[in-house]
Formats: structure tokens, C-alpha cells, sequence
């Protein structure tokens, strides 16, 4: 997983704040209501909080582009471009929490950003307490497009009771691939080595399932010719047992389906995934055991070539120099296979529990629409990236050897491919038990009714929101 829980979170959210209602009022610099057929802001300054961490460089960045870069530029053109349009300034603050700073600032009624960039997962427990500005409400953007801000179920982490908090910048290069968990990553190297069927093949064919993964696991494992060292075929780090939580949603079950009556049943908790479960521990401690490495984190002992196979996120695929496309040389990428339970061949489903690059208001923003509006044209497509083709050529001539793979890359985002699992409360721990051998029946029973209470209070608020405006969202 991205992140350990921080237990400040959670100590934080027990205390109440003072609402807006209650807090002093902030006025703005200038007039809020700004006219469609001439907008002057009249050099106001927007103040934007950026939040530094793995998924890109820091600091030396523009709008999380690294610096003196293709896209940097592309970034650096762009805000100056805003800043002349609307006559503004737009400054960036780098703070290690964005999201933690703007709580801090709206529970003491105190201005600090107009708009910020954050991981969502850091922001869930902030969304219920009111700290960000409602965009449904917002005239200057339109927060359904999802051609612009993201499909919706890569948005569901910062929706609430009705509310939609948070957008992604899924216009600008490689900024809405980066969120997705549970892919796997291929040293095609070694496949080539090994005279052996490749899994994006498999994949390509309709075959990619659990008869071709279970072979793969059995036949990949080999002794390294070079160093005389053992080569797994699969690693997985046994941390939340990130397998179990995945292989249902690639046997047909749907995370949350609703019934008529309000009610909902978990995905988890059905047949296919009581089939998925049993299917991943005859894997990991069966007879294919000693064949999957479990000891270590999988992106470190795959570059260096200790498996032909690993369990990975998108973000570690390329967003930085420590990513895979900047250490190894040649490499596949390929979604989890599909068991008999899957709709079709290609029904395969990634999750994610923090979209990486979201943006969000403060309520103690100078000017909401104001900020809006500036993000709105801030995260307009660069110049020559105006398309997904373009943005996928690109990829495929910079990181990838295959360009099936770069397509994928783009692909996991789209509808159907996603569903958000919130691990910030406790929802991994099923699968993190299943993970230590325990019995498959006893340890789902156990775990059952906290996993649907958790769901009750964090995720359905969020999966109600979705199926309010399901007739608004659009591309």
C-alpha cells in the first residue's frame, strides 16, 4: 500500500472544528462575481498548496512536472499563460501535507491556500468536516466532465453525502495513470531467455486467466545463468496480502451491488470471491510456493532481476527516476488474470486507494470561484497533448519497448477498470489476515460485519454521491 496509516488522522478526527457559519468571514481582495465577457483579476494572487512526496520530484517541479522538462516547460508556459490571461499571480507552496495544513487553517477560521494538489488518501478524513469548498456549486468549471477531471469512480474517494470535493488533471501527461494498484510488471528478458509464452500474449489473446498465471508461477522459476542465482517467478510482499484483495474483483464480483431496497452486498464477501480467495492461497502456499517470493517489497527485488513477475502500483511504472521505466531496460506490464467467474477474457480490474494528483478547494479561500476558474485553465490540455493518442504516442516512444503496454497504461483508468478501496480505515486488515495463512471460510466470517460496518460510514456516502449524479456525468 501507498502509505501506513497515520494515527494523527484519526486522533484528529474526533474533535469538532468551528464551521464556516461560525468562523470569521474572509473577504475577498476584489469582486467575486466575475463576468463571463471580461475577467480582470486585478493582480490577485492565488496561493497554491502542493504537497511534496513519491510520485513526483518535489520541489523542483511545475505543476508536479519535473523542471526543465518537456512537460515543465509545457507547465511553466501554461501558468504564465493564465496569469497574463486573467491578470493574476499564481504561486506554488510546498509543504509536506497539503491537505493536513488546509484542515489546520479551516478549523481556525484562517486563510492559507485558494486551491491545493494532495493524494485523496489524505484527505478522506478532512472531506466529512467540511474543510473543502463543494464543487458541485462552482459556476466557473464543470466538475461532471470527465473527459477533464477524471471518470467518477477515480473521483469516489473525495465525494460525500452529495458533495464532489476533489478533480484530477486528466488532461495533462500521465496524471490520471498514476493512482491504479495491483498491476504486474514482466521482465521481458527473462521471458525471451526462457523461450516461454509471454503474459501480455496471453493477455492479448483472451487467455490471460488463472490456468495461464498458475502455469506461469510453476514454469517461470529458474536459475539466473549469469549470476547462478535463484529467479522467483511471481514476487508479492505479503503486506495487506494485496493478491486476496484483488483476484475477486477479477472473478466477476462487483464491489458494492445495490438492491432495490437500499440495501448492498460486498464483493467480497459472495462465492466468487470465497472462490478467488482459496484460489490465491493454493498459489502462495501450495505447491507453486517456494516459487513466489514474499519476503520483500516487490519493485526493489524485481529490478534487480530476483523474479520475472511482480505485483506493482502505476505510480511506480514510471512517474520518477526510482520507477522501473528509468531502471530497467525492457519490461511489460499486465493487468491481474481473470477467473471463470469474469465477464469476459478482458474483465480485468485494478483498484486504488489514493488518486495521486487531486485537487481541492479550501472553504477559506479568498474567492472559490475565482480559484476555480483559474484551475479550470490551468489544467486545460498542453499544446501538441490535446489528445489521448498523443499523450499514449509519447509514452510509447519514451518508456515503453511494447507499445501494447503503454496503452494499458492508459487504459486502467477508464470505466469499469477502477474501484476505490478505502485502506484508511482498516478495510485491508481482512486480506492482510488471509495473507497469514489463515482458513480462508473462518477468517471472511470474522471479518464480515466490521468490514460492513466500515463500508456503511465511509464508503457508501461516497458511492450514493456517484449514483445522484449519474445523469450529469459525461465526456
Amino acid at each position: 500500500m501507498k502509505r501506513i496509516i497515520a494515527l494523527l488522522l484519526c486522533f484528529i478526527i474526533v474533535f469538532s472544528f468551528v464551521s464556516c457559519s461560525d468562523s470569521e468571514e474572509v473577504v475577498p481582495d476584489y469582486e467575486s462575481e466575475i463576468s463571463a465577457d471580461e475577467i480582470n483579476l486585478r493582480g490577485q494572487k492565488f496561493v497554491m498548496g502542493m504537497v511534496k512526496d513519491y510520485f513526483f520530484e518535489g520541489a523542483d517541479s511545475t505543476l508536479t512536472f519535473i523542471s526543465n522538462t518537456e512537460f515543465g516547460d509545457l507547465a511553466a508556459k501554461r501558468i504564465k499563460e493564465v496569469e497574463d490571461k486573467y491578470n493574476c499571480e499564481i504561486v506554488f507552496d510546498y509543504v509536506n501535507r497539503s491537505g493536513e495544513t488546509a484542515y489546520f487553517s479551516v478549523a481556525s477560521g484562517s486563510y492559507i491556500f485558494d486551491m491545493l494538489q494532495e493524494e485523496s488518501y489524505w484527505l478522506v478524513n478532512y472531506i466529512p468536516s467540511g474543510t473543502f469548498v463543494n464543487l458541485v456549486g462552482i459556476d466557473s468549471l464543470d466538475v461532471f466532465d470527465e473527459t477533464k477531471w477524471g471518470n467518477r469512480y477515480l473521483r469516489m474517494s473525495t465525494m460525500y453525502n452529495g458533495a464532489i470535493y476533489g478533480l484530477l488533471p486528466a488532461q495533462h501527461p500521465l496524471r490520471l495513470s498514476n493512482s491504479p494498484s495491483n498491476l504486474i510488471a514482466v521482465n521481458e528478458k527473462y521471458i525471451a531467455d526462457l523461450v516461454t509464452t509471454d503474459p501480455r500474449d496471453y493477455f492479448e489473446n483472451g487467455e490471460w486467466n488463472w490456468d495461464t498465471f498458475g502455469n506461469a508461477i510453476e514454469t517461470y522459476a529458474h536459475v539466473n545463468s549469469t549470476t547462478n542465482e535463484f529467479v522467483y517467478s511471481f514476487g508479492s510482499c505479503f503486506e495487506y496480502g494485496r493478491m486476496f484483495m484483488i483476484m475477486p474483483m477479477c472473478n466477476g464480483c462487483d464491489f458494492i451491488t445495490m438492491n432495490d431496497d437500499g440495501s448492498y452486498q460486498l464483493g467480497y464477501f459472495t462465492q466468487n470471491a470465497i472462490d478467488a480467495y482459496n484460489q490465491v492461497a493454493e498459489w502462495l502456499f501450495g505447491a507453486t510456493a517456494s516459487n513466489i517470493n514474499t519476503e520483500s517489497y516487490g519493485l526493489d527485488q524485481f529490478i534487480d532481476g530476483k523474479s520475472v513477475m511482480t505485483l506493482i502500483d502505476a505510480y511506480q511504472i514510471l512517474s520518477s527516476s526510482e520507477s522501473i521505466a528509468y531502471r530497467m531496460e525492457n519490461f511489460g506490464i499486465v493487468p491481474f488474470p481473470c477467473g471463470p467467474g469474469a465477464k469476459s477474457p478482458f474483465d480485468y480490474t485494478t483498484s486504488y486507494e489514493s488518486a495521486d494528483f487531486t485537487l481541492a478547494i479550501p472553504i477559506t479561500a479568498k474567492d472559490a470561484e475565482a480559484s476555480a476558474l483559474v484551475l479550470d485553465a490551468l489544467y486545460e490540455p498542453f499544446e501538441g497533448y490535446e489528445t489521448e493518442e498523443k499523450i499514449t504516442d509519447y509514452i510509447i516512444r519514451n518508456y515503453f519497448e511494447d507499445e501494447r503496454d503503454a496503452r494499458l497504461f492508459i487504459d486502467i483508468t477508464k470505466l469499469g477498470h477502477n474501484y476505490y478501496h478505502d485502506h484508511m480505515h482498516g478495510m485491508s486488515d481482512m486480506f492482510g489476515q488471509l495473507a497469514k495463512n489463515n482458513s480462508v471460510a473462518k477468517c471472511v466470517e470474522s471479518f464480515e460485519s466490521r468490514v460492513y460496518t466500515a463500508v456503511d460510514k465511509y464508503v457508501i456516502p461516497e458511492y450514493n454521491t456517484i449514483h445522484e449524479y449519474e445523469e450529469y456525468f459525461h465526456e
